[in-house]
């Protein structure tokens, strides 16, 4: 081991040499020695070495300097306790410290003493920073958890307006206002957008118009590139124009919820005039969840509200017109019925009905008849009162409750009205439309008592007033109940009238004016009921048709004329019977041919020749029907079977249709006969469908002949047609037709 050279730094500036084995004299405990490295003068200055003071050595500085025992010593991990405690023990004033296995140095007793008292100190020191510390963190606490119990009511405010509303806009504005005033910031703006990114919603608070426009006009110019998370800018947009209104420095958030993005938050200007902090994104950040929360759940809220009412509507409203339909009608004759019962206050019900609407759906299409149906669904409620309530019924039906009003004038009134406004053609598209309406009203004094009833009534009422002629309207009565109650009477006697043997075929003869022979009969229907006596064809003929029964009728008529043709050609009386047709039996559903093969397997029956049967149809059969009829027609005629024209002139016809059907003959309505000789216009259309026959090389049957006067004006102008009316013979059985012309 090296020598150490000492030096007694206090008594004098003698240098001993001292040996590894020697140990240095005169050693007291206000000795203070110098430790160098070299045993010559110009060593190198190591440290000091005393009995009062730590000092750290080089690793050759010997522990035996000390004087303990070789195997007393402390290392760096004793604790100070323990290390007084070993110093006691061993009447020590100081001991080494070893560190894996090396000299560290010497802790003493002063040392450790004052060790523990600048650890108390210090502990003291510490104790005082934090108690400052936690004091101002705890401020700060207090300072959050406020402002965090206002964010949570503003919040619970805010998911509570979703009970009160069913969409976002008060959600939206009283977010942003509370926001604001949570982060203490002069200025906010919130923009909605959709899944377009389209801005549909913008507004704030603190900014001025023109701010607000800036906000917009470059979050639109700027959308792909705004942040997912809170960013802090010291300008909303570099880009903004020299004039225009710059926003800085600014806070702007994302509204988000479930990866979608509902708009923005952007806050300007804090009160404090310092920047915004995390402290604000935090605080921002969470209001927007709470906003995106509350906005999601506005949304849901209004998309279930709007499937709700597309619901309600569709169930109680018609989709073509826009007009309550019967399920809601239904509903308000409820309450029509409860209130009548109530207050016996009068009401009334209009049924009203297009005339002859399949009319212009054959003509125009359906398309012009759906448009014509909105634009009468349009014309109605210009003639009715505030308090009625207009239903699209059915098709073109249409029905107006009426609750209050006083007499069935104030019912007429209305329906005058209503009439009247329809003398106006309809525009639709390119076409010009007139068309008419027919009104049935039911008017209860005391009100509505059934719903069904009142239906039933007015539409009973409607009919009647097709019946007189259409283009009016018709009340409801008693006497009218009692036709209805009768009509389902006969109806139901009418269907066991053909077992019976009720039914009668009367014939009527045709007159040729000039040779003044009989060329033919017309069959017709009559009927004696065993319960109603003999019941007028006016009355039974609708029954039947309304109620399909013709059709079976039908085939009895022509079997029976074909039979009773046939026994008079062989009996040496030939005549020519015509029937009338009926558009049921054009109409058989599934079998288009088998009127036809009814008639041609008729006269097969009876081995008839087919010139001795003819048949009448109407104008507007023919013309309703136009595929159906032709093809029957053209296959009757081929096989020797005339067709007449029946009622000319009262329906709806296209010459160039009659030019091209198989027809024979016109038969000239009884209507234009009646006031034929005092009439100039009905002598005029006479004329004029005589004159158009002959042109057309048909023949021209006259309905209706009654007086000598009738006859006088077809002979006085050599008109050559064919007469039939009560002025010749009116119809009789067969029997008796054959007796007279014996």
């Amino acid at each position: 081991m090296n020598t150490l050279l000492v030096r007694d730094c206090l008594q004098t500036d003698l240098i001993q040499y001292v040996l590894d084995e020697e140990r240095p004299r005169k050693i007291d405990k206000n000795t203070i020695f110098a430790v160098f490295n070299e045993s010559a003068s110009n060593g190198k200055f190591c440290g000091l070495v005393t009995l009062q003071e730590v000092s750290k050595h080089p690793d050759w500085i010997f522990a035996d300097l000390c004087k303990t025992s070789p195997n007393v010593f402390v290392t760096p991990e004793t604790p100070i306790e323990q290390s007084l405690a070993m110093l006691d023990i061993n009447g020590q004033e100081l001991l080494p410290v070893i560190e894996h296995e090396r000299f560290a140095g010497v802790v003493t007793r002063s040392g450790i003493f004052e060790r523990i008292v600048n650890r108390k100190q210090h502990l003291l020191t510490e104790s005082h920073i934090s108690r400052e510390q936690i004091e101002d963190e705890y401020q700060q606490l207090l300072s959050w958890s406020k402002r965090l119990e206002e964010l949570h009511d503003r919040s619970r405010d805010l998911l509570a307006c979703l009970v009160t509303i069913s969409a976002g806009q008060e959600v939206k504005q009283q977010g942003i206002k509370a926001l604001a005033e949570i982060v203490q910031c002069r200025s906010a703006s919130i923009q909605l957008i959709d899944n377009k990114n389209t801005i549909t919603h913008y507004d704030g608070i603190g900014f001025n118009q023109e701010q607000l426009a800036t906000i917009h006009d470059c979050l639109t110019l700027h959308m792909d590139k705004l942040p997912e998370t809170p960013q802090r800018l010291n300008s909303l947009c570099d880009e903004c124009q020299e004039g225009e209104s710059r926003v800085s420095p600014i806070l702007i958030v994302p509204i988000r919820r479930d990866l979608h993005t509902f708009g923005y938050i952007l806050l300007s200007e804090k009160i404090s005039g310092e920047q915004f902090d995390k402290n604000d994104e935090l605080f921002a950040l969470s209001f927007a969840h709470t906003l995106s929360l509350a906005l999601d759940n506005a949304q849901k809220i209004e998309q279930v509200e709007k499937a709700r009412y597309d619901l309600d509507y569709l169930a109680h409203f018609d989709a073509l017109t826009g007009l309550p339909n019967r399920s809601l009608l239904t509903d308000r004759l409820k309450q029509a019925v409860i209130l009548a019962s109530q207050k016996k206050t009068a009401q009334a019900l209009l049924f009203i009905d297009l005339d002859d609407f399949k009319r212009v759906n054959d003509s125009l299409g359906h398309m012009v008849g759906d448009s014509l149906l909105s634009a009468v669904a349009k014309r109605l409620p210009e003639s009715l009162n505030k308090n009625d309530t207009l239903t699209r019924f059915a098709g073109d039906e249409f029905v107006v409750l009426m609750t209050y009003i006083n007499e069935p004038v104030d019912a007429a009134n209305i329906a005058e009205t209503i009439i009247s406004s329809f003398y106006e053609p309809f525009t639709i598209g390119i076409h010009e439309v007139y068309i008419s309406i027919s009104i049935g009203i039911a008017f209860f004094s005391d009100g509505i008592e059934s719903v069904d009833q009142a239906l039933s009534d007015a539409d009973n009422a409607l009919r009647h007033a097709k019946a007189l002629g259409k283009n009016q309207y018709h009340f409801f009565s008693d006497e009218m109940n009692s036709s209805v109650q009768n009509h389902f009477e006969l109806e139901n006697r009418l269907r066991r009238a053909i077992t019976d043997n009720e039914l009668e075929l009367y014939y009527q003869p045709k007159i040729d004016i000039v040779s003044g022979d009989t060329v033919g009969f017309e069959a017709l229907l009559r009927w004696h009921s065993a319960d109603h006596g003999d019941v007028s064809p006016t009355v039974f003929i609708p029954i039947a048709e309304k109620s399909g029964l013709i059709v079976s009728i039908g085939e009895w008529v022509i079997d029976k004329a074909c039979e009773q043709a046939k026994q008079w050609l062989d009996s040496g009386f030939p005549a020519h019977i015509s029937v009338n047709l009926s558009a049921r039996q054009f109409l058989h559903t599934g079998k288009p041919n088998r009127l036809f093969e009814l008639i041609e397997a008729t006269l097969e029956r009876y081995q008839l020749p087919a010139e001795y049967l003819e048949v009448e149809i109407t104008e507007n059969l023919m013309m309703h029907h136009l595929n159906e009829s032709f093809s029957i027609l053209e296959k009757l005629k081929n096989i020797g079977v005339k067709i007449f024209i029946d009622d000319f002139g009262t329906g709806y016809s296209s010459l160039s249709y009659i030019k091209k059907f198989p027809i024979h003959a016109l038969k000239i309505d009884k209507s234009f006969i009646d006031d034929l000789v005092s009439d100039d216009n009905d002598a005029a259309i006479v004329t004029a469908i005589i004159a158009m026959a002959k042109q057309l090389k048909l023949e021209v049957v006259v309905e209706g002949v009654e007086t000598e006067q009738q006859l006088a004006f077809f002979k006085d102008n050599n008109y050559e047609v064919v007469l039939q009316g009560y002025y010749f013979c009116e119809p009789l059985p067969a029997n008796e037709i054959r007796y007279i012309y014996e």
